[in-house]
């Protein structure tokens, strides 16, 4: 062994254990590392480029009967262009999203649309304002809301937000996505019921504070980045409720890692100075 081939296994070494002591003494490295490198792969899949494109995924998802939902928006570049977020009606005139989507460029917005297009029904409405939540963190995705307000109202009836949290049962989350990975995207508006988790199993599992929500955790049944701003409803009798807003997971459909969204009902002050017109549940 020369000297050049010495020095490089010494430094291999001195890396391996000190790997080795890092994880002896941290047992949430690994958590950590995973949450790091979702973060970065994502910047680095939204920042390189004009708008977020990224494929929409809805795993094992049914279709949504036309005509229903109709609070659902795509959030795009032009008023004919590709939807890189998801979103929400909240008044005719504001829709609400993920803070994170700002980095694509936000300048319409389709709403009631049943189809991918976003132009063979609904409308195709001008954003003028961009609004995140002013504690929003993008190192970790805390307080991952923003409200877009648009040139003129929106015909379709806008979605209820909940002002509690909700700890059980089931919810329901959408998007124009593939049934499978790498599939192709569905042409139809398309839905998932997936059991919302308990908020101390989600801590034990990923990097999660109060103002989140997790849901999911079943093999294939998953909302997945390209969702990004999109709806978690509730459906009570006699309405659908907003509880959450796509925000970020550790890769898609997954058993045991459950999607986390951003929680509504910490916000309910912020969306009433912002959005007056918002109705609550």
């Amino acid at each position: 062994m020369n000297l050049i081939e010495f020095q490089i296994a010494v430094i291999v070494a001195i890396v391996a254990a000190n790997v080795i002591i890092a994880l002896s003494n941290d047992d949430n490295i690994l958590k950590k590392l995973n949450y790091q490198n979702y973060v970065s792969q994502f910047r680095m899949e939204t920042e390189s480029r004009a708008y977020i494109d990224m494929d929409w995924l809805i795993l094992h998802g049914n279709v949504v009967p036309q005509g229903t939902k109709t609070y659902i928006t795509g959030v795009r570049p032009t008023a004919n262009g590709t939807d890189f977020c998801g979103g929400s009606l909240i008044t005719p005139m504001h829709v609400l999203t993920a803070a994170h989507c700002i980095v694509g460029d936000i300048q319409y917005v389709s709403v009631g649309t049943h189809f991918l297009s976003g132009t063979e029904d609904g409308e195709q409405l001008k954003v003028v304002n961009k609004i995140p939540h002013p504690k929003y963190v993008s190192e970790t995705h805390s307080y991952d809301l923003m409200v877009l307000e648009l040139e003129k109202p929106s015909s379709y009836p806008p979605i209820a937000l909940a002002q509690a949290n909700d700890t059980n049962g089931n919810a329901t989350v959408m998007g124009w996505g593939a049934t499978s990975q790498n599939g192709e995207q569905s042409k139809e508006l398309l839905r998932v019921d997936i059991p919302i988790m308990n908020f101390t199993a989600c801590g034990k599992i990923l990097e999660v504070d109060d103002t989140m929500l997790c849901a999911g955790g079943e093999l294939d049944m998953d909302s997945c980045q390209g969702d990004s701003g999109g709806p978690l409803i509730v459906e009570h009798f006699d309405e659908d409720v907003l509880i959450g807003v796509v925000s970020w997971g550790n890769g898609c459909g997954r058993a045991g890692y459950p999607g986390v969204y951003a929680r509504v009902s910490v916000a309910i002050d912020w969306l009433q100075s912002v959005a007056p017109a918002i109705t609550l549940s």
